[in-house]
């Protein structure tokens, strides 16, 4: 396609982002946790505005491609991304009035919506009933000034079987078994289960049958004499401490048995990167 010269003399392309990013947390009273959390906040905002100014560029190659005449692009990199993160228990504020805040700074500062992440494993009480509950609340508070929408929750990001698999790939074991919290909620069994086929694993939970010891005593029956044990949380913590204690008791009940116990998702960059890839 051509076009007249003198309506290509300088063009200018701004592709900042007009969304800001609040990320939401169970929340703990740990400082581990807490820290884990901030860490993982400050490398999702690096992930996203590496992939802006990635797409900056792209956008300007092919402008400067499309065109035999000499064409002045300007790409407009002074907006950093603002991701904010939140808790919905165990801290001072509420998760609505966090939310509130959030979006009055986001305002302030030229975004024009807030894309609430949910970094929850699951599709439990927390992801369809709580969170959604607050942001209601926040909406109501804010009005019109800036538009607020819930993103589908972490675990059911496309890119979370290729991160747990890769997790699973460090343990070298044939036998795989993915530990989850657990719900008796109708629907979350079926999400743990379709996410542990996808793995090529089994399934134990903290909080409901069939649980770790279950699991493992399964697989040594069937054969297994190496078994990977992969913790399906979001950081270290309390539940996570208790599994990698009971995984130190089983292995002194089976001596011959070699259990490699990973560790959960963390504060990496590779799970900024699958964050920053989904929004």
């Amino acid at each position: 396609m051509s076009f007249p010269i003198s309506l290509l003399q300088f063009i200018e392309i701004s592709l900042t982002t007009s969304s800001a990013y609040f990320l939401v947390i169970h929340g703990s009273r740990n400082l581990k946790t807490q820290t884990a959390a901030a860490k993982l906040q400050h490398l999702t905002s690096l992930k996203i505005k590496s992939k802006d100014i990635i797409t900056q560029q792209n956008y300007g190659k092919i402008i400067f491609s499309s065109f035999e005449s000499k064409t002045v692009t300007k790409l407009d990199f002074s907006q950093t991304p603002l991701v904010g993160i939140a808790a919905l228990e165990l801290t001072s504020l509420s998760l609505n009035q966090s939310l509130v805040e959030f979006a009055l700074k986001a305002d302030s500062l030229g975004f024009s919506r807030v894309k609430v992440l949910p970094l929850f494993l699951a599709p439990g009480v927390h992801v369809r009933e709580d969170i959604p509950e607050e942001i209601a609340l926040a909406i109501k508070q804010i009005k019109n000034r800036v538009t607020i929408e819930l993103s589908p929750f972490l675990g059911k990001y496309s890119g979370m079987v290729q991160l747990l698999s890769d997790k699973f790939l460090e343990l070298s074991a044939r036998s795989r078994i993915l530990v989850a919290h657990g719900s008796r909620l109708p629907g979350v069994a079926d999400y743990y289960e379709n996410l542990a086929q996808k793995l090529n694993a089994t399934t134990a939970y903290w909080s409901t049958d069939p649980s770790l010891a279950q699991q493992v005593k399964a697989q040594i029956t069937a054969g297994h004499t190496k078994i990977a044990i992969l913790p399906y949380f979001l950081f270290p913590g309390k539940i996570v401490r208790a599994i990698a204690v009971e995984v130190a008791s089983l292995q002194a009940d089976y001596p011959n048995v070699e259990l490699i116990l990973g560790q959960p998702l963390g504060a990496t960059k590779a799970l900024a990167e699958l964050i920053a890839k989904e929004i």
